[in-house]
């Protein structure tokens, strides 16, 4: 989904401009090949790049963590100039400074984002309903206010939800993520263009019966 969707989105460069990525996964998905395969799951982030569609240095990933890639891949990541977060990284430093980096990064290089999230950045103890689930993911609240500040502070022009696999779900919890992390994309969005007509400007503080 998320190779033919940016895709698509960079070949509109005249009218966003330069296209970046911001992708919220588990997993790289930088690989060049699995299982004798050039084109699966695991590789969509490398095909964007190979093919020239997003530059390597406007491309943002959060949640990485596990055995995967290896050193041959993660040294291809860098000479792209690729941006990772590990989930170790984000620990140590904290998710907001990481995300208030990533924005900074964001705005520095590119005109438009194209947001993608594979479920499976979330700890599958919140997400289980994902084909590579991997511990020690993020929250469904860490990834619920982030996709939203994100939507809210860059220009947003695309936005996909992957990987989430109803038969490994438990009480479709994993559905309903899924479902409310495009709700707070468009949420943010909105109110995005909302304070840019009004002259306002969002206060994710503000108690919710204020000014009702």
């Amino acid at each position: 989904v998320t190779w033919p969707n940016v895709t698509g989105v960079a070949r509109g460069a005249d009218m966003w401009g330069r296209v970046g990525v911001i992708h919220f996964d588990a997993h790289a998905d930088t690989g060049d090949i699995a299982f004798g395969s050039l084109v699966g799951h695991g590789q969509p982030m490398r095909l964007l790049i190979d093919s020239g569609a997003v530059r390597g240095d406007r491309f943002i990933q959060v949640g990485l963590r596990g055995y995967w890639p290896p050193p041959d891949i993660l040294d291809w990541m860098a000479a792209q100039g690729m941006r990772s977060y590990e989930m170790t990284e984000i620990v140590h430093r904290g998710l907001k400074e990481c995300i208030d980096e990533a924005i900074e990064l964001a705005l520095q290089e590119c005109d438009a984002i194209y947001l993608s999230v594979d479920i499976d950045v979330v700890d599958p103890g919140s997400a289980p309903g994902t084909g590579t689930p991997e511990p020690g993911g993020l929250t469904s609240r860490e990834l619920l206010d982030t996709v939203r500040r994100m939507a809210y502070q860059l220009p947003i022009v695309g936005v996909d939800v992957v990987e989430v696999s109803p038969p490994y779900d438990h009480a479709d919890i994993t559905a309903l993520l899924g479902n409310r992390v495009v709700l707070e994309v468009l949420s943010g969005m909105a109110r995005r263009r909302k304070d840019a007509r009004d002259g306002t400007t969002w206060n994710p503080g503000q108690p919710i019966l204020d000014g009702r």
